[in-house]
């Protein structure tokens, strides 16, 4: 296993896609951070904790990460060589798992770390009383490194179920970026988005003592958002896995 996962870790960094992909996520975690602290909206501890949970909403990136992780080797045919050295389809995608899960992770660290540079001198020239060791700031901080993990596995799973990379990538981004805000407003149909991508995302990000609903939507509990991600991300890489068991490559 650990020569597979080494052989997955020289395939991703041997392109430069993550290093886009990287850049994007950094983008998104600095706008959500200078944005509320532009715009006057971190008053307290609790505040804090919320704006540095946001660098999670850069979940979408480590999905296409995880979603190209596989998707690639199909268009280029080099799942054919990867699968003629390891003949098992439930090794290749476990290593496959592993590596882009500890991508999604050192995505998040680099993603936390620009957060506390622009946020710790910001917050203090603006005398906002709050530690980073407590006040559900360690916990915000997790939920982004759990999130962006779990969304690098969801990713990885699309992918070995679609196989095709244009339209994994097109079909992910859509649902998780426009879809799940459409079904979230739909009356009757909007109680389903706990258990969704995003809905679970959210729950895994909101501490506690803060607003827990979503258009009215009541939101799971941490805990429960974790699991929900969780099946999210191993259910279709385990179906991708075994779709593709008995089928020729080529």
């Amino acid at each position: 296993m650990t020569r597979l996962i080494g052989a997955e870790v020289l395939k991703l960094r041997t392109t430069q896609v993550w290093f886009w992909l990287l850049l994007g996520a950094v983008a998104v975690s600095a706008l959500f951070v200078i944005g509320p602290l532009a715009g006057n909206d971190i008053h307290n501890s609790g505040d804090v904790a919320d704006m540095f949970s946001n660098a999670g909403i850069a979940y979408t990136l480590t999905f296409v990460l995880g979603v190209l992780g596989v998707t690639t080797e199909f268009r280029y045919q080099t799942i054919t060589p990867t699968l003629l050295a390891t003949p098992s389809r439930w090794a290749v995608v476990t290593a496959k798992m592993i590596t882009y899960a500890i991508a999604g992770i050192l995505y998040a660290a680099v993603c936390v770390v620009v957060e506390l540079l622009i946020a710790v001198p910001w917050l203090s020239a603006k005398g906002v009383d709050y530690s980073l060791g407590s006040d559900h700031v360690p916990q915000a901080i997790v939920s982004v490194f759990v999130t962006l993990a779990l969304f690098g596995i969801i990713g990885l799973g699309v992918g070995a179920l679609l196989k095709n990379q244009v339209v994994a990538v097109t079909v992910g981004v859509i649902f998780l970026v426009v879809l799940q805000n459409i079904l979230v407003a739909i009356p009757g149909v909007k109680h389903v988005y706990p258990y969704l991508p995003g809905g679970a995302a959210a729950a895994i990000a909101t501490v506690p003592g803060t607003d827990r609903t979503v258009n009215g939507v009541e939101l799971l509990s941490g805990t429960a958002g974790v699991i929900v991600l969780v099946l999210w991300a191993i259910v279709p890489a385990v179906i991708g896995a075994a779709f593709t068991l008995n089928r020729d490559i080529t």
